[in-house]
Formats: C-alpha cells, sequence, structure tokens
C-alpha cells in the first residue's frame, strides 16, 4: 500500500479534504523511510521536496541510471553460480537470491492490456521458471546426478 504513494497511485488530496491529513501522516512516513536509507551526506539536498513522490522522482532523475551493467553482472554470476562445496540450502538461497535481485532490476514483460485471454503472461511465467529450474540443475553438485536426470526427464515432456 505504500508504495502508491511513491509510484503516483495515492495521489495527494486536495488540502482541506477529509482524507488530506491522513494521507499527510502516512507521506511524511514514507519520506522519512526513503531519507533514513539513503546516505546521510546527500539526504540534505532533498529536505525541502513536498511529498514521498517527489523525492523519489528526484532520486530516481539522479541517480536512476540504466541497469544495465547491474543486470550483466547478476546473469554473469547466475551463468557462473555452482553448490561447489555449499549445502544444498545455501546453494538455493543463493541462487534464489541472485534471481531475485534479476528480476528486480529487469521485470519480466507481461501484457497489461486487461482484455488479454491467451495466455501469455502463464506461458512467459513458466517458461522463465524451467529455464531457472535448467540453471539451477547446472550448477548442482555431481553427487545429485540422478536426481538432475530424474528431474530433467521430467521438464523435457513440459517444454
Amino acid at each position: 500500500m505504500k508504495l502508491g504513494f511513491i509510484d503516483g497511485t495515492f495521489p495527494r488530496p486536495p488540502i482541506g479534504s477529509a482524507t488530506f491529513e491522513q494521507w499527510r501522516r502516512v507521506d511524511l512516513m514514507v519520506t522519512s523511510w526513503i531519507w533514513n536509507s539513503i546516505s546521510k551526506e546527500i539526504v540534505e539536498a532533498f529536505m525541502y521536496v513536498a511529498s514521498s513522490r517527489e523525492l523519489w522522482l528526484e532520486l530516481q532523475g539522479r541517480y536512476g541510471r540504466s541497469n544495465g551493467p547491474m543486470v550483466y553482472q547478476i546473469q554473469r554470476e547466475i551463468s557462473l553460480v555452482s553448490q561447489r562445496d555449499l549445502s544444498l540450502t545455501a546453494y538455493v538461497t543463493k541462487v534464489k537470491k541472485l534471481w531475485n535481485e534479476l528480476a528486480c532490476l529487469a521485470p519480466t514483460p507481461k501484457c497489461t492490456c486487461g482484455r488479454c485471454t491467451c495466455g501469455i503472461n502463464k506461458a512467459i511465467t513458466d517458461r522463465n521458471e524451467s529455464s531457472q529450474l535448467i540453471q539451477f540443475l547446472m550448477g548442482l553438485h555431481d553427487s545429485f546426478d540422478s536426481e538432475r536426470s530424474q528431474i530433467l526427464m521430467q521438464i523435457l515432456f513440459r517444454i
């Protein structure tokens, strides 16, 4: 819900309206969260913004450059990650962390027309999940060869 204050879906109501004071309190809270998450050296440059949305747009304009190099770095890490001497839990955690970072920086496109009945969103999600499963299996320790083979046989029939 608070995301709506910075992405513009909860715009500022007119001053004096019944909801203005509540909106203002929540907006100030969101603004303080953002201030507390940025470096103290630069926070003073953004102290006089009118809303959390304005603060977000200022930060985005100044620091929100291309994610290309970061996307490259994360995709490279994903391609190189392997279990090696990690426990299975640690390996799963490491891979999921990288996938989540990539999803934040380069979200998968989705149909947003609201009229789509072809199932493209599900097809894209299924393909991404299959790709992630294959990436995971490629990095899995050789001691899991039989399990990897069984899983690969199952997903070959789905693809």
